[in-house]
């Protein structure tokens, strides 16, 4: 019986695994268009659906979820303005902010890339006609091809037409036709792309043939074409491991800086360059450039290591960096494309960057390996992330401040905030960690604010030294915002306001900005909210706000009763996402300002419920109680909705129950409507009657007034 128990719940557990699958969506900005990436099992069927303004795209897994929520925090432009998915198991719905298009493509077999680029949609044409070929025809083909060809490739893969060509090139060789020089087995240097094979002697009119440009007639146009990229630089070609010897560095350094200069202080390149490479495998970015920088002109291979000294010193990548978007490679140069673009690519050969890394020295992969982990873990690549850690602590004698943090983002990405925050106090407890406490306590405060927890006394005096101990540097804006963030949380909205108005303009000032407003529109008293919102309305600082702190500040505006404020800041014309939350909070502005048909206006594509009671609301402001109670009956308010039936006179069968209290308020105010009996022959009978149904008036009239809640 319990193996039986046992395989049952097996059984369960795979089959809600099968039925229930999450993707996860990444996004990336590049110039000229936005790309999304769908992480999906191998061989997953999916469709791309394509609108004016909009796509959708539909997976063939069951009850499918999109895990979207790290999309917009990667976009800068406003290609993608919103994402949704009804429910599980349908399309994600994509909506464009400009006149763009979309094109998707199955990368290794396990990752669905979408670009968004701008474009005019064009409406298909008539599904029943087919597509005419638009290849070039072939006029003569000659007797050494196989004819046959022209019509496999057009069904083969790329794999494919890199076989056929293959075949075609050892065909031409045994015939004669061409000359293959086979590269020696082993490692092999890259060759330029720029590399031109053809004598300068040449006659500009003389144009090389061979039997292998045919084939470009063969392959049709419709084939999807392939991007052009950078070719990779192989790991012979970058020889990373030769740019130290095993002599003690002191001794390597003295030798290439005793031979550095020749007769007439003129620059031995070729010992400089050897001392650039030394002084970048030991982690000496800033002396390798000091050096490149005698070279006048740069010999070859310079921009080499201006790159990778560039890394290890952590500056800014330049623009020609010779390693941009080689995280493809099987290489090591996939590792410092890696580090030099700080995010890793759709296409990033994970497995080969991981095995770069662990041939590193050991005091490379100690200062390479935390910032690694955190690109690992920006990407979702937990696993990965986890394994350049345990690779750093094996080397390192003690844990450092630096992997610590790289500990706390894996932690972060697990969603284990225990054991987050308890690494994120260790750094700024920690003795040693002069440049990483300060961030370390940046995040813990992020962390704070996001759980809605406050800080302690302790953090909160350690936030405020660092904003004066970093106020002169490039931390001080940072810290300054984690000051304004924590008193916030302590609640002294006051002392916030006044750190956030004296930072200057930025990214740190308009984030403290919506923080703190966030937290203002969800604990402060009235007084203090009206007071910070109304300083907020400003244009150039209403303009900072995220669609979501504006619908925060806008709802609780609508609760106090103002309206122009409300509607302001639900009708801003950069908002593009929340679309019916916005509607609704103009909506209410329009009741508070009493119009009722603008708020119906505003009102007509949305079914949600609060919709619905807003437009009862709206039906009362022009007297139709009926619609009113029929809206409210709908959303089972049926003490409401029969309130209003009864200030309507409908009849009594729409009052539920039957029975009930505004059932009997019908009758009784049914009875009220009624004349009294008159007796002119008796005019004493008559004034009896008169005394008698005043009476009952009065305690009916009563009655209704208890009934109704009314003193």
């Amino acid at each position: 019986m319990k193996r039986i128990g046992f395989l049952i719940a097996v059984l369960v557990t795979a089959a809600n695994v099968v039925t229930a699958q999450e993707v996860v969506v990444r996004s990336g900005e590049h110039d000229g268009y936005t790309r999304l990436v769908f992480d999906v099992p191998s061989d997953t069927g999916w469709v791309l659906a394509q609108r004016k303004n909009g796509a959708s795209i539909t997976i063939a897994l069951d009850d499918v979820t999109f895990k979207t929520n790290s999309v917009f925090g990667r976009l800068t432009t406003n290609r993608l303005t919103s994402l949704s998915q009804k429910s599980p198991g349908s399309a994600l719905e994509m909506e464009f902010g400009c006149n763009c298009v979309t094109s998707a493509f199955l990368y290794r077999n396990s990752m669905i890339v979408l670009d968004i680029t701008p474009g005019d949609f064009l409406p298909p044409l008539l599904e029943d006609i087919p597509p005419p070929l638009s290849g070039r025809t072939v006029e003569a083909t000659p007797p050494y091809i196989d004819t046959e060809l022209n019509l496999s490739l057009l069904t083969m893969t790329e794999q494919g037409i890199k076989d056929q060509l293959s075949i075609r090139l050892l065909q031409g060789t045994d015939r004669k036709l061409l000359d293959l020089e086979l590269a020696p087995v082993g490692p092999r240097n890259t060759v330029s792309p720029d590399t031109r094979a053809v004598s300068s002697q040449l006659n500009s009119n003389v144009r090389l043939t061979t039997v292998l440009d045919d084939l470009q007639n063969i392959l049709n146009e419709e084939l999807q074409p392939i991007d052009p990229r950078p070719a990779c630089i192989s790991t012979g070609g970058l020889n990373f491991a030769s740019w130290s010897g095993e002599a003690p560095f002191p001794s390597q350094v003295s030798a290439l800086r005793l031979g550095l200069y020749k007769e007439f202080d003129k620059v031995d390149d070729e010992k400089a360059l050897k001392l650039a490479k030394l002084y970048t495998s030991y982690g000496f970015g800033a002396e390798a450039l000091s050096v490149l920088k005698l070279l006048e002109p740069p010999p070859d291979g310079t921009k080499q290591i201006t790159a990778i000294a560039r890394v290890v010193d952590n500056r800014a990548t330049l623009p020609m960096s010779p390693f941009i978007g080689l995280q493809r490679c099987e290489s090591d140069a996939a590792l410092w494309a890696v580090l030099s673009e700080k995010e890793l690519a759709p296409d990033a050969n994970v497995e080969a960057i991981e095995h770069a890394f662990a041939r590193l020295p050991d005091h490379l992969r100690r200062l390479l390996g935390p910032r690694l982990s955190q690109i690992l873990v920006s990407a979702q690549q937990l696993e990965a992330a986890r394994r350049v850690i345990r690779s750093v602590d094996r080397i390192e004698p003690k844990t450092t401040p630096s992997v610590t943090q790289a500990k706390a983002s894996v932690a972060k990405a697990e969603g284990n905030s225990e054991r987050e925050e308890e690494l994120l106090t260790e750094v700024i407890t920690s003795t040693h960690a002069a440049a990483e406490s300060p961030l370390a306590l940046a995040r813990l405060v992020e962390k704070r604010w996001s759980e809605r927890k406050t800080v302690s006394s302790q953090e909160l005096d350690l936030a405020a030294s660092y904003a004066v101990e970093f106020r002169r540097s490039e931390l001080g804006p940072m810290m300054n915002r984690t000051y304004a963030i924590a008193l916030s949380l302590s609640q002294e909205f006051d002392r916030a306001f006044d750190v956030i108005k004296a930072l200057p303009p930025g990214p740190d000032s308009d984030s403290a900005v919506n923080r703190h407003l966030h937290l203002l529109s969800e604990r402060s008293d009235d007084a203090t909210f009206l007071h910070q919102t109304m300083e907020v309305m400003q244009p150039d600082m209403v303009a900072v706000l995220t669609t979501e702190i504006a619908i925060a500040l806008a709802s609780r505006l609508a609760d106090l009763g103002f309206a122009q404020q409300t509607f302001a800041l639900a009708n801003r014309s950069e908002d593009q996402s929340r679309r019916l939350d916005r509607a609704r909070l103009r909506a209410r502005a329009a009741l508070l300002s009493e119009r009722p048909h603008q708020a119906l206006l505003e009102l007509a594509d949305d079914n949600s419920d609060e919709a619905i009671a807003l437009r009862a609301q709206a039906m009362v402001s022009t007297e139709d109680f009926a619609a009113a109670g029929d809206m409210l009956r709908g959303l089972e308010q049926n003490e409401a909705a029969n309130r209003y039936f009864w200030l309507a006179g409908v009849s009594d069968e729409r009052l539920e129950p039957t029975g009930g209290k505004y059932a009997a308020l019908k009758q009784t105010t049914q009875a009220l409507s009624d004349l009294p009996v008159r007796s002119a022959e008796k005019p004493l009978l008559d004034a009896e009657n008169l005394l008698k149904d005043s009476q009952s008036a009065r305690q009916r009239i009563e009655e209704i007034l208890s009934a109704v809640g009314i003193e």
